[in-house]
């Protein structure tokens, strides 16, 4: 190959692993609304827009049945906070992949603002490190509904609290709290659960560390025990409470990055997602059951594959979709869906955003979410409240802090 050939492909093999944006064409279209009358018409258009597992979700139990509609509004932009798009132009630059994969030289927001390989994308998505679907501290009281087909079972609710402790950016201290210097914590996260009565003061706090090779620490409280137990990684993946909602599912993807994984972006094009709210829409479970009634939007995103190459771990792999608007665009990398493959290959779960929030200044979290397991047709609804506050450790991490809440 000689050197003007050389150079003149070399701008396309350098983004050779990100395929281009193919824009969707067809007749969904803003202003068009969605309803059990004229869905037939709109049906397979509409199964090209959606993840497979949202197909008889929200289109059967959903739109078919006449619990809700699907308008379709316009595309707009909900950038990150001022302090995460700050903190991404500082550090613009320094963040590189080590050779196992490791994130190295970050230090605040958005690592890689125009990745170039799968890898750099899935840091940029990773919800431990920009945080795009939290934020430095977060307060999250939220009801969970669980739901057979359309069939109601019962509910619980808790308080889930989440602070960073790397990469701060709006709330002091900035950009890091002392543990991560001296002991390389990179998150706590508590929950609780506040009611009915027979599960109320259960408790788990999970430990995230930085560096990839040292693994999470993981506690919960029994009640009914008074015992606090260490769980294992095997258990990141067990049903809380019996619902749907995994640990390592928060977030669409909260299983720690490894060296195991390897990454594929399977493709760039418009999806239909729910659209921002700074107010909560209404959800009434008898009216809607296990779906919401929310607006709907073409948004670009990108679907990438995450092999967990690990046959001990519950997942073969992970199929993710995630913002792909331009950051300068008001882009965000947040997660907006993702579905888990069983061993066997077959798609087992599914979770993501019913109704996502932002607070007016960037701060993101959810108003509504979902997760389910696709092969039982088993759905938990959550629905809640997020707040922002600078949390308290001794109280918000600790057994004894957190059982004051609740008795």
């Amino acid at each position: 190959m000689s050197v003007w050939l050389l150079l003149l492909l070399l701008p396309v093999l350098a983004f050779a692993e990100l395929p281009p944006y193919r824009p969707y064409k067809g007749p969904i279209k803003p202003g068009l609304v969605i309803t059990r009358d004229n869905l037939p018409q709109y049906e397979a258009e509409l199964k090209k827009l959606l993840p497979p597992s949202k197909h008889h979700w929200y289109l059967d139990l959903g739109v078919r049945a006449g619990r809700v509609t699907m308008p379709i509004v316009p595309m707009k932009a909900w950038p990150l906070s001022r302090g995460v798009l700050e903190a991404t132009r500082r550090y613009a630059g320094q963040a590189r992949v080590g050779p196992h994969g490791e994130l190295l030289g970050w230090t605040a927001g958005v690592p890689f603002p125009h990745p170039k390989t799968a890898l750099e994308l899935a840091w940029d998505c990773y919800p431990d490190i920009s945080r795009a679907c939290s934020h430095d501290d977060t307060l999250f009281a939220c009801w969970f509904g669980l739901f057979k087909e359309d069939r109601y079972e019962k509910h619980f609710c808790w308080e889930l609290r989440k602070k960073k402790y790397m990469g701060r950016c709006d709330i002091p201290p900035i950009p890091c709290m002392p543990e991560a210097k001296s002991r390389g914590v990179l998150s706590k996260e508590s929950i609780v659960i506040t009611r009915p009565h027979e599960v109320r003061g259960f408790i788990q706090l999970r430990v995230r560390y930085w560096a990839l090779d040292k693994g999470d620490e993981c506690y919960s409280y029994i009640p009914a025990l008074r015992r606090i137990r260490r769980m294992t990684g095997a258990d990141l993946t067990d049903p809380l409470l019996g619902s749907d909602c995994i640990q390592d599912d928060f977030e669409v993807w909260r299983q720690k990055l490894n060296p195991k994984m390897t990454f594929r972006v399977l493709e760039r094009r418009d999806f239909l997602v729910p659209r921002w709210y700074t107010e909560k829409p209404s959800y009434d479970r008898r009216r809607h059951g296990p779906v919401f009634q929310v607006d709907w939007e073409l948004r670009p995103c990108w679907v990438m594959e995450i092999m967990t190459n690990d046959p001990d771990y519950a997942y073969s792999k992970r199929v993710v979709y995630l913002d792909a608007v331009p950051i300068e665009k008001g882009g965000t990398f947040i997660l907006y869906w993702g579905e888990e493959y069983d061993q066997r290959g077959r798609m087992w779960r599914a979770n993501g955003q019913g109704a996502p929030s932002d607070d007016g200044r960037g701060f993101k979290n959810l108003f509504g979410w979902m997760y389910m397991n696709v092969l039982a047709h088993h759905y938990t609804i959550m629905y809640g409240d997020p707040s922002f506050p600078n949390l308290d450790p001794s109280q918000a991490f600790t057994v004894k802090g957190l059982l004051r809440r609740v008795h």
